[in-house]
């Protein structure tokens, strides 16, 4: 038996060089195959954590595509062949090469469970932030039987590549080809997995919904669509594209001053999470604490802002904002923003994020945006407050002491901040806050995550109703343009959207507008409106947060950049664009933009994509 075990498997007995050539050959092949094997069925296993909380029936959608079982299970395969030649062994290759697949497919499944949100390889780049997150009382790690399942196959397939493909791989240039060979494969493929078309081609929803990016990102599995993300963080210019041409289309539209005798200062605040409940009939919910708001809204430019974001993602809408992006490109440098615009104009430019200045990255990043000064967690407010996530009672107080600095000084000021109070996740058991949700139909847990959550919002609609109070005996003339970066977090799922009746799949144009849109105010003291010449109110449209500075400036009667003039035009034929996959086109939402409108689209993408990626303010940088 032992005789029939060692021919069979070729199970080493005696020196590598004291077998014949032939038996040599067949040892390594039966090895490298058998890893292979292994890291294929580990790829196939890790599908169970690719669904996140999503049916189940997903799973058999995966096995019926041989396309997405591919491109799921090579990328474990080729991580243990590229140990193999690292460590020689093929049960410890197996272990480290599964192990970072593990790793990474976990990552993606507690943020899926945790937030509705999938992991891309941009995320890369916020760790630091991922595990200060995941470190709260909010998100208590778990694991289940998925997750035990896929160890089990790990710990089996090092064990049986132990019994079966015992011994080392000797030589360096052996050991430096399995490697190699792991790598060429990989870049072999590299076009595949980052081929948009293919993307679209492999796209399955039989039982998930094409409208929710999340969902979108689930149907191709894990390991192919985050490593198809490397596309994202790595821009290409749409098809087509002509640099020269870009450039001379937006020197068309040459910038334009801000009058002397117009400068008005500007305050930004973008609320964490805010949504009016009030618009959604929630039977037990008591919405009369947004009257506050309301009656605000009634002083003000409102409307509805369409995001590209649902529970998470906050810097989406808040830099679309900013820039003018539709979509967001990976910030390593200088980018040309609207801050850029008003540094030009004279204007001080400042802000606010009362949280940890490494979230998001922000404190680099704020400055590639043109910041002069931002205002952190950091010895900052942190001395104000012992709130792991400070008040707003804290935060717009010196919001309007900063202005009041910069207008003492002689210079307008555009200020931009992010609150962080209402920041989710939201408790889930009983803190003592107010009772807003009542009912025998709601869960204690759901009742008690949205008390939270009326609390913290309730309280900053005060704490804005107070500044605006301010403004409004204040002699300078002054804006403020507030809104929300996107709907809560309700529950892990979704599950108390549900409870409450809150219909937030994308798949129906009334659902997918209910699931991205939050509102926007533009509100202006008695100051603004002399100078404007007229009074700021009634409802906007419904807009991209990317359009959202171009109604401020009209509002104010400024012409603005040419990027923003030529944006201008874009919004009123295509005022939503998002990255979810739908374009409103002259009042229609779908999915495809009509023939007839491909062409100014397609000039929209190159304007766009000049913008994101040629800086043109250096002599404000130098100055």
């Amino acid at each position: 038996m032992k005789n029939f075990w060692d021919n069979l498997f070729f199970r080493r007995t005696a020196p590598d060089t004291a077998w014949p050539a032939g038996k040599r050959t067949a040892y390594h092949i039966c090895r490298i195959a058998l890893l292979v094997c292994a890291g294929l069925c580990m790829g196939l296993a890790l599908l169970l954590l690719a669904i996140g909380p999503y049916s189940k029936r997903a799973l058999v959608d995966y096995l019926l595509h041989w396309q997405t079982l591919l491109l799921n299970t090579i990328p474990p395969a080729l991580l243990a062949l590229l140990f193999y030649g690292i460590t020689g062994r093929a049960w410890s290759a197996f272990l480290l090469g599964g192990g970072i697949s593990l790793g990474f497919s976990l990552g993606n499944y507690y943020k899926l469970q945790f937030r509705d949100d999938p992991l891309y390889f941009e995320d890369m780049l916020i760790l630091r932030e991922a595990k200060a997150m995941a470190s709260g009382d909010h998100y208590a790690l778990f694991v289940d039987w998925r997750i035990v399942t896929v160890l089990l196959c790990l710990v089996l397939g090092a064990v049986l590549l132990l019994l079966l493909a015992p011994g080392k791989l000797r030589g360096w240039g052996r050991r430096l080809g399995a490697s190699l060979a792991a790598l060429a494969l990989g870049g072999m493929l590299a076009p595949v997995y980052l081929s948009g078309d293919i993307y679209q081609a492999t796209q399955n929803f039989a039982h998930l919904n094409q409208w929710s990016a999340t969902q979108n990102y689930i149907s191709h599995g894990f390991w192919y669509p985050f490593l198809h993300s490397i596309s994202d963080f790595v821009e290409t210019p749409p098809g087509g594209y002509d640099k020269k041409a870009a450039a001379e289309r937006l020197a068309s539209y040459p910038d334009a001053d801000i009058p002397a005798d117009r400068k008005i200062s500007v305050i930004g605040l973008m609320r964490e999470a805010y949504v009016d409940f009030s618009l959604y009939d929630v039977p037990g919910l008591d919405v009369s604490g947004y009257d506050l708001y309301h009656r605000l809204e009634e002083e003000s430019y409102t409307g509805d802002l369409v995001t590209n974001i649902f529970a998470g993602g906050t810097v989406d809408t808040e830099r679309c904002f900013l820039t003018g992006n539709y979509q967001l490109r990976n910030f390593r440098g200088n980018a040309n923003s609207y801050v850029w615009y008003f540094r030009q104009q004279g204007y001080a430019v400042e802000g606010s994020h009362p949280y940890y200045q490494w979230f998001y990255n922000r404190l680099n990043i704020n400055g590639y945006l043109g910041f002069e000064k931002y205002r952190y967690l950091e010895g900052d407010y942190e001395t104000m407050t012992q709130a792991v996530y400070p008040e707003d009672a804290v935060l717009l107080p010196e919001i309007y002491d900063d202005l009041q600095a910069r207008l003492a000084e002689g210079q307008p000021c555009f200020s931009f901040s992010v609150n962080v109070q209402s920041h989710g996740p939201y408790a889930t058991w009983d803190t003592g806050a107010a009772e807003y949700l009542t009912g025998e139909n709601y869960s204690a847990a759901c009742k008690n995550a949205v008390n939270a959550y009326m609390t913290t919002i309730m309280e900053t609609d005060r704490q804005l109703a107070a500044l605006l109070d301010r403004l409004r005996e204040d002699p300078n003339p002054i804006v403020l343009v507030t809104f929300g970066d996107h709907l809560p977090w309700m529950g892990d799922g979704n599950v108390f959207y549900d409870e409450m009746g809150v219909d937030v799949d994308a798949g129906t144009d009334e659902g997918y507008y209910r699931h991205y849109t939050t509102r926007y105010l533009i509100w202006a003291n008695d100051a603004a409106k002399a100078v404007i010449g007229r009074d700021v109110r009634g409802e906007g449209p419904a807009i991209s947060p990317c359009y959202l500075m171009n109604l401020l400036f009209d509002q104010l009667g400024w012409e603005g950049p040419g990027f923003m003039q030529a944006m201008d035009e874009m919004m009123e034929v295509f005022p939503i664009v998002s990255t979810t996959g739908r374009t409103m086109t002259d009042g229609v939402l779908d999915e495809r933009v009509p023939e007839e409108r491909q062409a100014l689209y397609r000039e929209f993408q190159y304007l766009q994509h000049y913008w994101r990626n040629e800086f043109l303010y250096k002599r404000v940088m130098e100055q």
